[in-house]
């Protein structure tokens, strides 16, 4: 018979010793096994570049970013299951009913993140992935993959997902193609710093029947946008529209909390009318011009 020993009995100049001895791996299934372990381990003051999410085949795989380049990797499974990877190091437990995503959190908790950097909803699987949200921490950017997998039907599994998402997170990135332009609407009067829209999709795809069509901005849907930052990248949009926007926004009669915009459209757009009634004067493409901002968004480079 073994008898556990008391380690976090020990008097602190006696601890600490010990656990700057402990390698990496030991000290974060420390953490995660004990809340009083972490206040000693953050004590440490070992830090992370930045952790990113990333929901795919039904999982939500957790890489963290250390400061000397290595990356540590935690999986939560609907199942209930958690798997910590660090180089050929691999543990594997059950979270016994605790919400897989406490985990997950308290390693951010010992690496001082307070938010993380990104989370990539990949794809959307038939499993409910929802109880894997739970207790979600703050996140600075969600971006959603164009080509998510044709699970039927995408769209109601994703918009539960984003509703739970989305009010954590400080921006977000659409890339996939929304059939119902509500919702994509919704994402628009969201009050985020930043928000970009990044349309792939063509008419020239040939594997889709029919095809799938640009996204289609009108003025209303700029004058409803609530970012800060807002990108459009690859959508239709008139030079009619945005000469009226222009004006609107030099008048103050527009959201008041865009700061930034940027529209990028392939193909000609007639200059003359977007500018039409606007006092411009044209500089070269490689000038150089600083803003001041109001707020924590994303700056033009």
């Amino acid at each position: 018979m073994t008898t556990a020993f008391p380690l976090l009995r020990l008097p602190y100049l006696v601890l600490m010793p010990i656990l700057k001895q402990m390698d990496f791996f030991e000290r974060i299934a420390l953490s995660i096994f004990s809340r009083r372990a972490r206040i000693f381990l953050k004590l440490l003051q070992k830090k992370s570049k930045r952790i990113t999410l990333k929901l795919k085949y039904g999982t939500i795989e957790m890489k963290v970013l250390l400061d000397n380049w290595e990356e540590l990797k935690l999986e939560l499974y609907p199942s209930g299951y958690v798997k910590l990877r660090y180089g050929q190091d691999v543990f594997l437990w059950n979270t016994k009913g605790v919400p897989p995503m406490d985990y997950a959190v308290s390693i951010m908790d010992v690496m001082h993140c307070k938010s993380i950097y990104q989370f990539k909803i990949a794809e959307i699987s038939q499993c409910d992935i929802l109880p894997l949200l739970v207790n979600l921490p703050k996140i600075d950017s969600v971006v959603v993959y164009s080509d998510l997998t044709d699970v039927c039907p995408v769209e109601s599994r994703l918009q539960k997902i984003l509703r739970i998402v989305l009010p954590v997170s400080s921006g977000v990135t659409i890339c996939h193609h929304f059939q119902n332009l509500k919702y994509l609407r919704e994402i628009l009067k969201g009050s985020f710093d930043v928000v970009t829209m990044e349309n792939y999709w063509d008419m020239s795809l040939p594997y889709y029947d029919p095809p799938i069509r640009k996204v289609k901005f009108s003025l209303n849907d700029l004058r409803m946008a609530n970012a800060k930052t807002l990108e459009l990248y690859n959508v239709i949009l008139n030079a009619e529209d945005m000469n009226r926007f222009f004006k609107l926004w030099m008048k103050k009669n527009w959201n008041p909390r865009l700061e930034y915009l940027e529209v990028r459209i392939n193909g000609n757009i007639n200059k003359d009318l977007l500018l039409k009634g606007l006092k411009t004067v044209p500089v070269p493409v490689e000038t150089m011009r600083t803003f001041q901002v109001l707020g924590n968004v994303k700056q033009p480079g």
